[in-house]
C-alpha cells in the first residue's frame, strides 16, 4: 500500500483526504498531482499529524474491507516518495509544500519514514494494541527500525547485485536497522537456474527473506522449477526454517544490547585489520559464519577464518574444521554455500521440517555444540507467544541461559516470567577428532544423543524454566 491516492471522486480514502485538506500541496496552495501507480494521484501528507491519524484509520477493520486479523502485514512501496516524472527527478517537487509550509526538500527523506509510522499504528489500533504489526517498507531512516523492516529495492537479475544483497544488509545491521533483506533471484529480468540456487542459499542466511520479481519477468516460484532446483531451493528454506530460534534469539538480543543481527567480521573481529575490506562474509550473531558465492561456474571459494588458533570452525553440511588463521580455498558444489558454527557456541534449532511455522511452535529443539578447549559452550534461546505484547507488558517471556560443561547441559532462565514448554528432542555434539594442519582440514565426530544418561528420552523430560534443569549425557 503506497503513499498516492488515486484522484477519483467515489474513492473514500481521496474523498476523505480532500475534505480533510490532507494532501502535499503546490507552491501555489494547490492540491499536487502527478502520475503514479494509480494513474493520477495525490500524495498524503505524512508531516501533518492528522494525515497520520487518518491514514492510520483506513486500517480499521471498518474501512479497510475483507481484511482479517490473519493479515500477516503491510508492505509500504514506492514512498521515497516516488512520481512517473522525470522533469522531477521522479519524485515530489523540491517546493512542494508540507504542514506548517515546510518545503518537500526539507523533510524528504523522511517523508517514507511517517509513511511507515501511520502505518504501524493502523494496523496497532486496529487489533487494540493487541497484535504486533509486521509493516515492510522501500524507504528508510534513522529509527525507521522501529516501525519497518526494509528490502533493497528494485535489484537486478546478476551476480553483482547478488553480493549486494550481503553489502547493503551488513550496512543496514551497522546502522541499526536490522531486518534487511533483497528480492531472491532480482527484480529485474530472469536469472538462471545457478543464480537462483545461490540467491536461495545466501538469502536465508539474512534477517528478511522473500523472493519477489517485476511483473514483466518469468514466473519463478520454486515450484514451477525444474526438480533438481526444487530440491537445492528447498534444502535453502529449510535450513532457513531450522535456524528461527537462532533468528528469533538474535532479534531479542538486537533490542537489548543493540548488536547487529548479521555482522560484518570486523564487527565480531575488530583487531584483525584483514577482515576490513570482506563483504562477501557475515556472522550470524557470534557463532554463525556464511560466505556467499558470488560467481558463477566456480568448484571452490576462499573463505576467510577468523579469531587467531583459538577460534576453530566447524562446518555445518560438511565434515570439515578449520581454525581462524586466514583464508583457506574450500571446495563447493552445487547444493550448499559454505556455513561454519563457531567451536564453543550452541546453536538451538528445530529441526522438524513443517510447511510453515504455526505448525512448528509447539515442536521440540535439537541443540548442536562442539565444546572449546576448555570442554565448555555456550548459548542462548528467546521465546515468547510470537503475536502479542505480553512480552513487554506482562513479562511473559523466557531467555533462556544454555552452558555445556563436559558431558552435562544446564538450561537456566536468565529473564523473563513466561511459562513456555521447552522441549529438547535431540542433542548433537561434533568432537573434533583432528585439528587442521598445514593446508589440510581438520575433522570432527559426530555424536547424536536422543535420550539422557540413564536412558530417559530427552523429549520426556520436563525443563524446568524456574530453576537450573541439568541434562547428562553420556
Amino acid at each position: 500500500i503506497d503513499p498516492h491516492i488515486k484522484v477519483e471522486e467515489g474513492y473514500n480514502v481521496y474523498d476523505g483526504a480532500l475534505e480533510k485538506d490532507l494532501f502535499v500541496k503546490n507552491s501555489d496552495g494547490t492540491n499536487f498531482q502527478g502520475s503514479c501507480w494509480p494513474g493520477t494521484s495525490s500524495w498524503m501528507d505524512f508531516l501533518n499529524p492528522d494525515a497520520r491519524d487518518y491514514y492510520a484509520s483506513m486500517y480499521s477493520y471498518e474501512n479497510f474491507k475483507n481484511t482479517t486479523p490473519t493479515l500477516a502485514g503491510i508492505w509500504n512501496d514506492m514512498n521515497e516518495p516516488s512520481v512517473f516524472d522525470n522533469s522531477l527527478e521522479m519524485t515530489l517537487p523540491a517546493n512542494a509544500l508540507h504542514h506548517g509550509n515546510v518545503k518537500h526538500h526539507e523533510i524528504h527523506n523522511i517523508y517514507g519514514f511517517l509513511h511507515t509510522m501511520s502505518t504501524h499504528k493502523g494496523l496497532l489500533d486496529r487489533d487494540n494494541g493487541q497484535r504486533r504489526p509486521f509493516v515492510l517498507t522501500r524507504s528508510t531512516f534513522a529509527g525507521s527500525q522501529r516501525y519497518a523492516a526494509f528490502w533493497t529495492g528494485d535489484n537486478g537479475s546478476d551476480w553483482p547485485y547478488l553480493h549486494a544483497e550481503v553489502q547493503e544488509c551488513l550496512n543496514a545491521n551497522i546502522l541499526g536497522i536490522v531486518i534487511c533483506g533483497s528480492d531472491i533471484g532480482g527484480f529485474f529480468n530472469n536469472p538462471d537456474d545457478e543464480l537462483y540456487e545461490r540467491w536461495y542459499q545466501i538469502g536465508a542466511w539474512l534477517p528478511f527473506y522473500r523472493g519477489h520479481s517485476n511483473k514483466n519477468t518469468e514466473r519463478r516460484e520454486p515450484y514451477l522449477k525444474p526438480e533438481d532446483v526444487q530440491v537445492i531451493v528447498r534444502e535453502a528454506l529449510q535450513t532457513r526454517y531450522k535456524h528461527l530460534p537462532v533468528w528469533y534469539t538474535l532479534a531479542y538480543e538486537h533490542t537489548i544490547t543493540g548488536d547487529p543481527i548479521v555482522r560484518p567480521l570486523f564487527y565480531q573481529y575488530p583487531e584483525d585489520v584483514n577482515v576490513y575490506k570482506i563483504d562477501d562474509q557475515l556472522l550470524v550473531g557470534r557463532d554463525i559464519l556464511v560466505k556467499a558465492v558470488t560467481e558463477s561456474g566456480v568448484k571452490s571459494v576462499d573463505v576467510y577464518f577468523p579469531g587467531g588458533e583459538n577460534e576453530v570452525w566447524v562446518s555445518a553440511t560438511g565434515d570439515d574444521v578449520h581454525v581462524g588463521n586466514g583464508t583457506v580455498t574450500i571446495p563447493i558444489t552445487r547444493e550448499n554455500i559454505p556455513v561454519y558454527y563457531r567451536r564453543g557456541g550452541v546453536i538451538v534449532r528445530k529441526d522438524t521440517v513443517r510447511l510453515n511455522t504455526a505448525d512448528m511452535a509447539s515442536d521440540s529443539y535439537t541443540v548442536h555444540y562442539t565444546v572449546d578447549e576448555t570442554n565448555r559452550a555456550h548459548g542462548t534461546l528467546y521465546t515468547d507467544d510470537g503475536v502479542s505484547f505480553k512480552y513487554r507488558d506482562n513479562n511473559d517471556y523466557s531467555y533462556v541461559d544454555i552452558q555445556v560443561l563436559g558431558d552435562s547441559v544446564t538450561i537456566s532462565t536468565i529473564q523473563g516470567d513466561g511459562n513456555f514448554e521447552l522441549k529438547i528432542e535431540k542433542i548433537i555434539r561434533r568432537d573434533i577428532i583432528k585439528m587442521p594442519e598445514e593446508s589440510q582440514p581438520g575433522r570432527y565426530q559426530e555424536t547424536v544423543y536422543s535420550t539422557d544418561a540413564s536412558g530417559k528420552l530427552l523429549k520426556d523430560i520436563r525443563i524446568d524454566l524456574k530453576n537450573k534443569t541439568v541434562l547428562r549425557i553420556n
